[in-house]
């Protein structure tokens, strides 16, 4: 048996990250391996981070003394998350385990142009130093190649449960927005195209904007466009309400800025969902633009209302969008796939 240890958030912290790491913790054929799961991080106050980090390094301390580590498989985002895991790893190889960095950061770029010369240079020596990079499709390769090319990487796209058919109705009337609400996730811009689709389209279209953080300021920005009438929610979901949510749901609209890979993008084409989103990060990498979605650029408020618009109202559209989309995650991301090439990772480690 090959023992790894694995670190990421709480399972109960939001976010994409953390959907990944549940997906492999829910996974129940492992064959020779055997995850240990420690979490490092949870949304708090810094202080309290800092003790509660330094507790689960003591756990992490006593795992490694009393179990033989194979590899350590550490989640990763910008900021905080990437100075905690630099930390780790340099721990984990004086103890002889290998390490793998799994980048999940939708805002590394802006997080390393705003580091200091010396912060730089300790990023770039991290990424060296790592047995593997992992990151979330081809086109973040040069996201870690630019920054230190002796760096090692390989892709593990980002995978989903998927369905043995699919569950998509033409029914459905709800278009649904899944993610952080806010500027950086396209959140207002929606609203704005909501305000313009209002006489446009059928009555009986809602639209659910599904996030956690900034839920005042959107309901602010919905009262002052007037489009109250059009908003069936606004808040975090997650569990059953997710699911009662995308079993509704006509279309999914994730309009943003910045990207990685996103959960609620594979998430809802794996349920047959056609998907609106933005020509960025390794989105365009799932998402064909007129094939299977739609792909606007991001804060084109014009393409994103003119593209909603399109998918409303053209039911036989939905339907060829929904059966790519499905088949496509079902084919290609499906969790199975993922861990058969995560092992790989492994053995080659």
């Amino acid at each position: 048996m090959q023992n790894v240890i694995m670190c990421c958030s709480t399972l109960n912290t939001k976010g994409g990250m953390v959907s990944v790491t549940k997906n492999y913790l829910s996974y129940s054929n492992w064959g020779d391996y055997r995850i240990d799961f420690i979490p490092t991080h949870f949304d708090t106050k810094k202080w309290v981070l800092l003790i509660y980090f330094a507790i689960q390094f003591a756990k992490i301390l006593f795992a490694v003394k009393t179990r033989k580590y194979n590899i350590a498989h550490l989640h990763t985002a910008e900021r905080g998350s990437f100075w905690r895991k630099s930390m780790l790893m340099k721990f984990f190889h004086r103890h002889g385990i290998k390490v793998i960095l799994h980048h999940h950061a939708a805002e590394f770029e802006d997080f390393y142009a705003k580091c200091s010369e010396l912060q730089k240079e300790k990023i770039r020596k991290t990424l060296a130093e790592a047995d593997l990079n992992i990151v979330l499709s081809e086109r973040l390769i040069s996201m870690i190649k630019d920054k230190e090319p002796s760096a090692r990487v390989e892709v593990l796209y980002n995978a989903v449960p998927s369905y043995e058919k699919n569950p998509y109705s033409l029914e459905a009337r709800n278009v649904l927005f899944m993610g952080r609400l806010g500027v950086r996730k396209g959140t207002f811009d929606l609203i704005e195209a909501i305000k313009r689709l209002d006489d446009k389209i059928p009555e009986d279209v809602k639209f659910y904007l599904c996030g956690d953080m900034g839920e005042n300021e959107v309901r602010a920005k919905v009262k002052e466009l007037g489009v109250e009438h059009r908003i069936a929610h606004v808040g975090w979901i997650d569990g059953a309400q997710k699911k009662d949510f995308i079993s509704k749901s006509m279309i999914n609209c994730l309009p943003s800025y910045n990207e990685g890979l996103p959960m609620t993008i594979l998430e809802t084409m794996a349920a047959g969902i056609p998907n609106i989103s933005t020509n960025i990060a390794s989105i365009p990498e799932v998402i064909m633009d007129g094939e299977n979605g739609f792909l606007i650029e991001p804060g084109d408020v014009d393409a994103l209302t003119e593209k909603l618009l399109h998918l409303i109202v053209d039911e036989k559209l939905r339907s060829d969008f929904s059966e790519k989309s499905y088949n496509l995650i079902k084919n290609n991301f499906s969790i199975d796939s993922n861990i058969i090439k995560l092992k790989e990772i492994f053995r080659n480690l």
